[in-house]
């Protein structure tokens, strides 16, 4: 089972939520892993410069008495001495960011996501941003009312596998997916859609004569192809816990969202599908479609051969 072993907190120096700072503490004391903190902002201007230093020391001291906060009100065993923070003052936060992962060998980035209306749905700029160029897995943390123990955590799987990277990529959203959840309430909901792609057109072909009932045939087998592709998939990648498979008929884009929304999902866990071996990611188009249509937080997964544009 995925250890992270090296999780970084982002922190813009603003008075956000403290959930996504807990869910990093308890994420990292949960894995025995290495947890420190980066502060982006903007620079002050030359004008300002006699403050610079009074400036950037108050916001990691506002972080540090978020922290101590944070660990005591949930009464989680982390030593607040032990979370190094580094602040790094100036333009474009999202290349900042990227540019520390690289240098420390990040396994995990969490940052609060960016607010939208309470109406809203979706990512802003500098989290897709995020989502696209940062090598390492992302969680866009929402703010959530509930304990952390018993927060839902769901993966979204796509069995229908052609290439070695698609399923390494698999096996990894089903393995990180599972610690999550082991950090949250136990349970994994496991969400995959199928569609027997042929169902139109032979609806709505008169020049094939195919009953009612052989028609429902292929159907029910593409289901249970689908279904025994996902199951082995689980098998292969040996994660334990109560997985609950919620295998749905229809288009990803749309029944992904709406089974996060009916099931009270707080943390979905999911791969982009990246152009690989050059530097530059493009997220596909039905996980775009999914990204900006949940509410909840993410966990975004990559490809291991992916290539950040970001040097």
């Amino acid at each position: 089972m995925t250890q992270f072993s090296n999780i970084l907190f982002v922190d813009q120096g603003l008075n956000c939520s403290s959930d996504s700072l807990g869910q990093s503490i308890k994420l990292s004391t949960h894995n025995n892993a290495d947890l420190q903190a980066l502060i982006v902002c903007p620079s002050l201007p030359e004008n300002m410069s006699d403050y610079a230093d009074t400036y950037e020391q108050s916001l990691c001291d506002g972080l540090r008495t978020r922290i101590c906060d944070v660990i005591s009100k949930n009464n989680l065993d982390k030593n607040p001495n032990n979370f190094p923070i580094t602040l790094d003052s100036g333009d474009k936060p999202v290349v900042r960011i990227i540019r520390h992962v690289q240098n420390q060998e990040i396994d995990l980035v969490i940052k609060e996501a960016e607010p939208i209306e309470e109406s809203s749905k979706g990512f802003k700029a500098i989290d897709m941003m995020l989502l696209r160029q940062c090598p390492s897995p992302v969680w866009l943390s929402r703010p959530n009312t509930k304990p952390m123990t018993k927060r839902r955590v769901a993966v979204a799987i796509d069995p229908d596998i052609s290439t070695l990277e698609q399923k390494k990529l698999s096996l990894k959203l089903l393995d990180v997916a599972r610690s999550i959840a082991d950090s949250s309430d136990s349970r994994l909901h496991i969400v995959t859609c199928w569609v027997y792609q042929l169902q139109h057109y032979l609806d709505n072909q008169s020049w094939i004569k195919m009953s009612d009932d052989e028609l429902n045939q292929n159907i029910e087998q593409a289901r249970l192809d689908h279904l025994a592709k996902l199951n082995a998939l689980i098998a292969e990648s040996s994660i334990g816990g109560e997985n609950i498979v919620h295998h749905l008929h229809g288009v990803a884009d749309t029944e992904i969202p709406s089974c996060v929304l009916d099931l009270g999902i707080d943390v979905l866990v999911m791969g982009t599908i990246a152009r690989t071996g050059i530097p530059g990611v493009v997220i596909g188009n039905t996980a775009e479609n999914i990204l900006q249509h949940v509410s909840c937080s993410l966990v975004a997964l990559k490809p291991n051969e992916f290539v950040s544009p970001i040097r």
